[in-house]
């Protein structure tokens, strides 16, 4: 029993850092949990997508996060990059395995900042967005995140 009780506070105290500095952790096995089917953008009529996003998910709109990933740089330059995609794998990236729609998230560094490129693990911290937006009435994302800060796997 007292063993039990010393793993519980190895993992909480493992977590607390980030709590304590007020972003929830969140992970993508919560984010991708559940399928999400566009409808055929070839098709005449685009219909609504046929799934919904669980309300677990859902709750987490607006709220501040702690994600961990990997990047998909949408905006290189040697400063930095201000808009990334946020994957759950390596392999998800560049000419890996294609990513579903609830398995990325789209980063936008806050106030004009530059986020170091790296092809290592990132934790991203800000605002989350859930929610389907939409282009030309086709769904673009599902999650937006406003980055305070990142983190590089190795540099903590």
């Amino acid at each position: 029993m007292r063993v039990l009780a010393i793993g519980v506070l190895v993992v909480l105290g493992a977590g607390g850092p980030v709590v304590a500095q007020g972003y929830v952790p969140v992970d993508f096995n919560k984010l991708s949990n559940y399928e999400y089917e566009l409808p055929d953008p070839f098709a005449p009529a685009a219909p609504k997508p046929l799934n919904i996003i669980p309300d677990a998910v859902k709750s987490l709109n607006g709220k501040m996060v702690a994600l961990e990933g990997f990047m998909l740089p949408l905006d290189l330059t040697p400063q930095g990059v201000s808009v990334f995609m946020l994957n759950a794998s390596l392999d998800m990236c560049y000419f890996g395995a294609p990513v579903r729609m609830n398995e990325w998230v789209l980063v936008t560094m806050k106030g004009g900042k530059r986020a170091a490129f790296t092809h290592l693990a990132t934790t991203v911290k800000g605002r989350l967005s859930v929610g389907e937006e939409t282009r030309n009435g086709r769904v673009t994302s599902l999650y937006r995140l406003e980055a305070d800060a990142t983190e590089v796997e190795g540099r903590r």
